[in-house]
């Protein structure tokens, strides 16, 4: 009989959850999309209600949710019953965290080619289909990801926050998406409009898309507890190792940030530097001289423009507790420098329905 200890039987995590199969036609066997959500019913939900009329989308969705109550989950199952659906719905609760829960939907997923939207983000008319032709043409499987381009996000005005660190030289004039020796990359904001594919060595984390061959040799780094934030950088530079990375001008969504499910700011500014030195020691072992000040002067700009806004505005307390958070951090760092050695990649977690779910 097989050892179970703790709900864990040979290494396999049991996840409560349900699924839905699919009731109608024209989505894609060879795709799924996979959803991380924490605390955004709505956002998910509006997500759904678009692919369920999508032309061709993916056959199976998978949401996790990190949030602990069963109100939304009963609100999406009502809600999966209720309509004639092109993909086979899962749903699975977990407990929270960004790469956590996007490792749980790699294990509950299915198919080939393994989408990440985010949860409030919106695909717009032929995204999965022209980013599953790109791999389909990739006949010797050198593209192991394939970034979606963000259309509100983009050929913007460069803020002034930008544009102070081009005039103090603390960043490199860079194309977007690309990663720099000295620990940055430019914003979306800067790239235009294109069709076809370039090189890239990053994706967005709202929207992008992995071979079924990379996840299985690759998994999120749970390094990034909680919120995460750096995890899809991190994520694109370790694939990028072994595999290409594309941005593809016509693979093309919409992104409308939802405020809930972030971090207070002290707590965000610990982790953004923390993640951040982790990032940059990572991927730039042998930093130049010339890295290493711009890397530092650069955090030193993040908290002085902190200092500033709270000084302009001390009636908005974020700014000086996410001050307050990077200073906390980088001593932090300083002591202790993080280091992490990801496992090797394997399947740990599997769906477990309650009777009354596999007898319905």
């Amino acid at each position: 009989m097989p050892e179970q200890r703790n709900g864990v039987m040979n290494g396999i995590q049991p996840v409560p959850g349900w699924s839905v199969g699919r009731t109608a036609e024209g989505a894609f066997d060879d795709c799924c999309l996979v959803v991380a959500t924490y605390r955004r019913p709505l956002e998910v939900m509006r997500l759904l209600e678009i692919l369920a009329t999508f032309p061709e989308g993916p056959a199976e969705v998978v949401v996790v949710d990190g949030a602990s109550t069963n109100q939304f989950s009963e609100s999406l199952r009502a809600w999966a019953h209720s309509r004639r659906l092109p993909f086979d719905l899962i749903y699975a609760r977990s407990r929270s965290g960004l790469t956590y829960q996007r490792n749980v939907g790699i294990d509950l997923s299915s198919r080939e080619y393994v989408f990440y939207l985010d949860d409030d983000a919106e695909p717009l008319s032929g995204y999965f289909a022209i980013t599953r032709r790109l791999f389909d043409q990739d006949q010797d499987h050198k593209i192991g990801a394939v970034a979606g381009v963000v259309m509100n996000e983009i050929d913007k005005p460069v803020v002034r926050r930008w544009q102070l660190r081009f005039v103090l030289f603390l960043v490199p004039r860079i194309e977007p998406m690309i990663y720099h020796t000295s620990g940055t990359h430019v914003p979306r904001s800067m790239m235009k409009p294109f069709s076809g594919v370039r090189r890239v060595d990053l994706f967005p984390g709202c929207a992008f898309t992995l071979r079924r061959e990379v996840v299985e040799r690759e998994r999120f780094s749970e390094f990034f507890d909680g919120y995460s934030q750096g995890e899809d950088l991190e994520m694109s530079l370790r694939v990028r190792r072994n595999w290409n990375l594309v941005c593809c001008g016509d693979a093309q969504i919409n992104h409308y940030p939802a405020p809930g499910g972030r971090p207070a700011g002290y707590v965000r500014g610990q982790m953004e530097i923390r993640n951040r030195i982790f990032i940059w020691r990572r991927y730039t072992p042998d930093p130049t001289a010339l890295d290493r000040i711009r890397f530092w002067a650069e955090n030193a700009f993040l908290l002085t423009m902190d200092l500033a806004w709270f000084a302009v505005r001390p009636w908005h307390s974020y700014s000086i507790a996410h001050a307050g958070g990077l200073i906390t951090g980088m001593f932090k760092n300083f002591v202790s420098p993080p280091h992490y050695q990801e496992p090797p990649a394997r399947r740990a977690h599997a769906l477990e329905m309650s009777k009354q779910e596999v007898i319905a």
